[in-house]
């Protein structure tokens, strides 16, 4: 497929998970990839997956949760491939998973802010260019949680609740100016243990926890198995490219039926 054939992509928090494999579609679809990351060895072995896949890319490593590094990161963009036509906002995660009275207020806060502050940044400062284009493409990827009310995650659905909203803002808002701003919600997806793994957060006492909490989500599933992060990008390169057509303001589900409207 060559849906997004020498289209320059923007994908953030693209060294793991969705992030990584929407990277991977991308590359498959003949775009142009700048991989964003804090992690800069998960940025290079990104890259190396583009390329091998004989696409272009870049890697830019910076904390989103700045506008400067947002500012920053489009400007490059710009500076090397001269326009920008796609922005995934995919950085994100929930950083703990416990009942809402037992988390720290501070902790909170830092919570939300990572869950929708790269949002905002990034379609702040990508939005002026895409204007001026009269084109472009942006896809938020939010969380089903957030309309569910998936337990211990009260801080993180709060701020990808923020994404949806500011999904449809900017929709309303863009039209006009051919850009199309969709927000994909993906469900249980088999990433998410292992994001769990890699920052520490299970342990051998949460184990069992972790499993009953997954065994919660696969029950209101009626799919009954979690999504694969390649699914998962499959419905982003579509969000990504000009086969969305007539469709902008929206939220996706992807979470195996979990949420049907």
């Amino acid at each position: 497929m060559t849906r997004l054939k020498d289209k320059v992509s923007i994908i953030t928090g693209a060294g793991q998970g969705i992030g990584r494999a929407t990277a991977r579609r991308f590359a498959d679809e003949g775009a142009i990839v700048i991989v964003a990351e804090m992690n800069a060895a998960a940025a290079d072995r990104t890259v190396g997956d583009v390329r091998a896949a004989g696409a272009a890319a870049q890697s830019f490593i910076g904390d989103l949760s700045t506008y400067a590094a947002a500012e920053a990161l489009v400007e490059f963009a710009i500076a090397q491939f001269g326009h920008l036509d796609v922005l995934v906002n995919n950085v994100g995660g929930a950083t703990a998973l416990k009942p809402y009275h037992e988390w720290d207020p501070d902790d909170i806060v830092a919570e939300m802010n990572r869950s929708i502050l790269p949002t905002l940044w990034c379609c702040r400062a990508a939005l002026p260019h895409m204007v001026a284009r009269k084109y472009g493409r942006i896809v938020n990827v939010g969380a089903d949680s957030a309309r569910n009310g998936l337990w211990d995650r009260a801080p993180y659905n709060v701020g990808k609740g923020g994404v949806m909203a500011l999904t449809t803002s900017i929709a309303r808002e863009t039209a006009a100016f051919g850009i199309n701003c969709n927000c994909l919600s993906p469900g249980f997806t088999d990433t998410a243990t292992d994001r769990l793994v890699e920052r520490g957060i299970r342990t051998a006492q949460a184990s069992e926890y972790l499993q009953r909490l997954n065994q919660m989500q696969m029950d209101i599933t009626p799919m009954s198995r979690p999504a694969t992060s390649e699914e998962q990008a499959a419905a982003i390169a579509f969000l990504a490219s000009d086969d969305v057509g007539h469709i902008t303001g929206q939220v996706l589900s992807s979470s195996g039926g979990m949420n049907m409207q």
